[in-house]
């Protein structure tokens, strides 16, 4: 590969909208996806020329296209029929191809990392790659009684990156296992018994691990939830602060009523030359890596995602870099139990050791659907663009911790850019081995970890993950059996032993001690 065609980062950009109490106006989506490429294009210094050069435009999937058939958030208001194509006419561009994402955290850093290798190999001149979320608007109308109309008639052809790749199969959904706070749970109690908690020591400990986070989103001019809460407050059950889902209370989790946007531009080291952009611009994707774990019931251990840990380990061989040469670090926190499995990947200490976070994480920073970690990368940039021999990694998350993209950042380029293999990761991450199901003739197992979702403080969804000889299985309580939904709650599940039923597609259990 020639020099010219290493892969560079120009041009970031954020927006946040905030809301005052009685707003009228509410900004779209695709509002906030021209205001952070707007900020973008200004950033690179050279916007008009950097504009031209722009062929490709990707956006990240908006939250509301997620899902098919249950809508992850409501939105009655309607959107472009070519959201790239939207992005492009606001700006004034000509790209040659329209992206509209795959769902997941991983994505934006899984654009970037694809577009580095297509620029180093000459596919691609430009890339601009833009995301946003107005789901603050959404939820502020609903109550309010407005009804904007974001439609926009956009036209012409996009390329629609949804896969068919489905994060759980017939038999886990049938179960209760979809979507996040109906699955990480299972990981993060897995976790805590292993560690010897009790749900209320493990609450104080969830609570020191993203206190921190909180004073980095309370500095951050682009975070939607600027406040320092301190670990008790995380911690305490209160009106406010309700649990969620066991053992998880509100401020632990993802928050999704944000109005924030982001913008990436990557090109090729000679064409920023070309276009006049400043070298105080520049940064480098030094190396990168991506993964996709197992479902959730053939993974050997609930605690942790091998996946992940092959994504980061491989990120941090291929820069020829260990963890104590990363200065700058932002760590997916959807909720903790992905902080705290990438710290042991890592060999990184989760409470007293080096700051997690980049923007303030997704609890207080904001998690703004799919587009999280575009908002970590341009924070990534601007680190070491200010600190030329420093290094940031950005590990983004998708799914149950499924899909996993790490990209290791650089504000000079030592040696030639070459792209990570990541056929060779994938060869030895299958290799690993994996657990099976039961039979649906089981009739006795042992818990090993459970889901317990609450409303208002009532169970209301409730399901055990189950070894029995060595296999698993997932188990609801029988309909209308409140007591073993409420016992999940008030008695320790895990190592339990259970009675299991087979009923048409799910198992039933009941507990047996």
């Amino acid at each position: 590969m020639h020099p010219d065609q290493t892969p560079v980062i120009v041009a970031i950009g954020q927006c946040v909208a905030r809301l005052p109490a009685h707003a009228a106006t509410l900004p779209s989506p695709t509002d906030l996806l021209a205001q952070a490429a707007r900020r973008a294009l200004a950033d690179s210094g050279a916007a008009n020329a950097l504009a031209a050069a722009i062929d490709t435009v990707a956006v990240i999937r908006y939250f509301e296209h997620s899902t098919r058939g249950e809508a992850m958030v409501a939105h009655p208001f309607g959107c472009a029929d070519n959201v790239p194509g939207a992005l492009a006419r606001r700006l004034g561009l000509a790209p040659q191809r329209l992206v509209y994402a795959d769902v997941g955290g991983q994505t934006p850093q899984r654009l970037l990392n694809r577009y580095c290798a297509e620029i180093a190999a000459g596919t691609t001149r430009g890339a601009l790659i833009a995301g946003a979320e107005a789901i603050a608007s959404i939820k502020h109308a609903l109550r309010s009684g407005l009804t904007p109309d974001w439609r926009e008639a956009v036209g012409g052809d996009y390329t629609d990156e949804w896969t068919s790749d489905k994060l759980a199969n017939a038999y886990e959904r049938a179960h209760g296992l979809y979507l996040p706070l109906r699955v990480y749970p299972l990981f993060e109690n897995a976790a805590r018994v292993q560690a010897g908690r009790t749900l209320a020591a493990h609450r104080n400990y969830m609570g020191q691990v993203l206190a921190p986070l909180s004073e980095v989103a309370a500095a951050n001019p682009f975070a939607q939830f600027p406040v320092a809460r301190s670990a008790a407050d995380m911690a305490g059950v209160s009106a406010e602060n309700f649990l969620i889902s066991e053992p998880y209370t509100k401020w632990m989790v993802a928050q999704d009523a944000v109005n924030q946007g982001a913008a990436v531009v990557v090109t090729s080291l000679g064409l920023a030359r070309e276009l006049g952009i400043p070298p105080s611009r520049y940064a480098y994707l030094r190396s990168s890596a991506d993964l996709d774990d197992l479902n959730v019931t053939a993974r050997p251990d609930l605690a942790r995602s091998e996946a992940q840990v092959g994504a980061l380990r491989h990120a941090l061989a291929a820069a020829g870099v260990d963890i104590q040469a990363i200065a700058h670090l932002d760590l997916y926190s959807c909720f903790p139990i992905a902080v705290t499995t990438a710290c042991a990947a890592l060999g990184l200490a989760p409470i007293g050791g080096p700051a997690l976070t980049l923007t303030g994480g997704l609890p207080f920073f904001g998690g703004p659907g799919n587009n999280y970690s575009l908002h970590a990368i341009a924070e990534a940039v601007a680190r070491v663009r200010g600190g030329r021999h420093s290094l940031a990694l950005v590990a983004a998350n998708g799914g149950y911790l499924s899909k996993h993209s790490v990209g290791i950042y650089a504000g000079e380029q030592l040696a030639p850019w070459q792209p990570v293999d990541n056929h060779a990761l994938a060869r030895d991450f299958a290799a690993l081995p994996t657990v099976g199901l039961a039979a649906p003739s089981t009739s006795a197992a042992v818990v090993e970890s459970y889901v317990l979702t609450l409303r208002k403080g009532a169970p209301e969804l409730g399901y055990v993950a189950a070894r029995a000889a060595g296999q698993r299985l997932l188990a609801r309580p029988e309909d209308g059996d409140t007591a073993t939904l409420a016992a999940l709650g008030t008695h320790e599940p895990i190592g339990r032993p259970i009675q299991v039923r087979h009923d048409g597609a799910v198992h039933r259990f009941r507990f047996t001690a």
